[in-house]
C-alpha cells in the first residue's frame, strides 16, 4: 500500500497529457511510468503468489492439462520451484529445450510429466500450438487485450476437441482490478472499430494513469 500511494503521489505532480512536454522529457517520463507502474504489477503478482500456487495445486488433482502464463521471471521461477516436473518454454530456454518441452506436452500419452506447462507470455504467447490443454491460467496481465488473446490462442487452434477456458487470477484490491477493468475498456473500443463504430482510444498504459492520478483504483468497480 505504501508503493501504492507512493506511485499515484508521484503520478499526480506531472501533467497528465505529456504531449504537452518537450518530446524527449516526455518520452524519459513515460519510460519512468512503465517502470514504476510495472513494479506495482510485482509486488500484485507476489502477493497473490501462495493463493496461486494453491489453485494451480487444486486444479492439477483433476488430472488434466493446464499452460500457466506470466511475465515476471520471478513469478515463474516460483511456479517452477513449487512444481518442479513442469515443463516450460521460457526466455531463458534454448530452442531445443523449447521445442522438446513442447513436444513432450502434446504427446498424447497422459501423465504427471507432462500435465502441466509454465510459459512466458512474451516468448510462447504466439506462434506455438498447445491444444492438448483446454485449459489456460493468467497469473499476470499484459499491457494489451492483443496479448492475452493470442496466448490464449495456443490452446484455440485447429486440434483442439473442446471448449477452451481461460482463468485470470488477479489480486484483489490492486493495480490488477483496474488494469483488467481497463483491458476489458479496450477490448470494447476495438470491437466497436470492427463493427464501423467511432469510439475514443486510449491506451491501455495511459487510462492506467489517468485513473490513478484521479482516484485510488479500489474505488473502481471490480471485474468479475
Amino acid at each position: 500500500r505504501f508503493a501504492e500511494r507512493d506511485v499515484i503521489a508521484w503520478l499526480a505532480s506531472q501533467p497528465l497529457d505529456l504531449r504537452t512536454l518537450d518530446a524527449k522529457v516526455a518520452a524519459a517520463l513515460r519510460a519512468e511510468r512503465l517502470v514504476r507502474l510495472n513494479a506495482l504489477k510485482l509486488l500484485a503478482a507476489r502477493g497473490k503468489l501462495h493463493a496461486a500456487l494453491a489453485w494451480i495445486h487444486d486444479f492439477c488433482s483433476s488430472g488434466e492439462r493446464l499452460v500457466v502464463f506470466a511475465k515476471h521471471r520471478e513469478i515463474q521461477r516460483a511456479v517452477l520451484e513449487r512444481f518442479p516436473g513442469a515443463l516450460h518454454i521460457l526466455g531463458e530456454d534454448g530452442h531445443a529445450a523449447r521445442d522438446a518441452s513442447l513436444r513432450e506436452f502434446q504427446a498424447p500419452d497422459e501423465g504427471s510429466g507432462n500435465q502441466l506447462i509454465v510459459c512466458s507470455m512474451e516468448v510462447a504467447g504466439q506462434g506455438l500450438t498447445l491444444t492438448r490443454s483446454s485449459n489456460v491460467v493468467f497469473l499476470e496481465l499484459d499491457w494489451t487485450p492483443a496479448k492475452h488473446d493470442q496466448a490464449e490462442d495456443r490452446c484455440h487452434r485447429i486440434g483442439q476437441q473442446d471448449a477452451v477456458n481461460a482463468t485470470y487470477l488477479l489480486a484483489a484490491g490492486t493495480i490488477d482490478e483496474t488494469i483488467a477493468t481497463l483491458l476489458e475498456r479496450k477490448r470494447a473500443v476495438i470491437a466497436a472499430v470492427t463493427d464501423g463504430r467511432e469510439q475514443d482510444e486510449e491506451g491501455v498504459l495511459d487510462a492506467l494513469v489517468r485513473e490513478l492520478a484521479g482516484e485510488p483504483y479500489r474505488a473502481l468497480r471490480a471485474v468479475a
